[in-house]
């Protein structure tokens, strides 16, 4: 599936064209430079795979390992796991055509919210053998260090598939909101001003105008950062409770790179299509 992708590219590409503008009438050497000048932090920062973090449901919270974003060439270890069982067990296919079937090889987990997921114990099996035995999961406020309890999915044709690592008891009162984790732990400055940044990186998000702009007005929020490096969201955590309460239909989380030149980087986009543009 391509949703995804297409949350990334309009992102990327917004702040590809504030770079553009920015450093169009320079010397190409000069160009060369801003190109580079975070180049070091950029690969400090990625050198450890990251993943969204999200509260899926009231009671369900969960690392998100989207799949289907890729091509065959390139899917992840847990995509091709996934595949297997899929096809062995048909999952996908008891899903959807034989929901009540008694034969079916997987349980409904959580199914009240607009995430609807489902458990089959040989994926858990199989994807807790290749799993982090622990994961940094950092909040709007702070991070802990959790395990993975339950492993769930998601199977929906408009929106995208995807494997969940629930976690239990992180504590949102010292660490805020779940937003990102890692395996190994990240030195995150947790900051009290980034209203300038943040109106910055807003104003660049507002100049793209595409076909579901009018549907989320969830605004960017900048929560931390590393140097230059800042680290944000776009969710107002309400949709895994009541989503006729939200007004966030495509959650997301990003790093964000200021260069010396005063232009923006993409370096890491993740997002939910809660709204399931691929049926539209």
């Amino acid at each position: 599936m391509q949703k995804t992708f297409i949350i990334i590219f309009i992102i990327s590409f917004s702040l590809f064209i504030s770079c553009k503008d920015k450093s169009a009438a320079k010397p190409r050497v000069l160009v060369k430079k801003a190109e580079d000048d975070t180049k070091d932090l950029e690969l400090e920062i990625l050198k450890d795979t990251l993943y969204p973090v999200y509260n899926l449901t009231g009671k369900t919270t969960a690392i998100v390992l989207t799949m289907f974003d890729t091509d065959s060439v390139s899917r992840s270890k847990f995509e091709k796991i996934y595949s297997k069982i899929n096809d062995a067990d048909s999952l996908e296919s008891d899903f959807y055509k034989h929901p009540a079937s008694p034969n079916r090889k997987f349980e409904y987990y959580d199914t009240l919210g607009i995430v609807q997921l489902i458990k089959s114990k040989k994926l858990e099996k199989e994807i807790k053998k290749i799993i982090a035995p622990k994961y940094y999961v950092y909040g709007t406020k702070g991070f802990a260090e959790m395990t993975v309890d339950e492993v769930v999915c998601r199977i929906d044709d408009c929106r995208e598939n995807f494997i969940g690592l629930t976690i239990k008891n992180f504590d949102t009162a010292k660490n805020g909101k779940p937003l990102f984790c890692s395996t190994k732990p990240i030195k995150l400055n947790y900051g009290k001003n980034y209203f300038a940044t943040q109106r910055k990186i807003q104003k660049i998000d507002d100049s793209i105008v595409y076909r579901y702009s009018d549907l989320d007005s969830v605004k960017t929020k900048v929560f931390a950062n590393i140097g230059p490096a800042y680290f944000i969201y776009n969710d107002d955590f309400l949709w895994g409770r009541n989503v006729k309460q939200s007004k966030c239909l495509f959650p997301g989380r990003r790093i964000i790179i200021q260069k010396k030149d005063n232009s923006f980087k993409t370096i890491y986009v993740q997002a939910l299509d809660l709204f399931g543009m691929a049926c539209d």
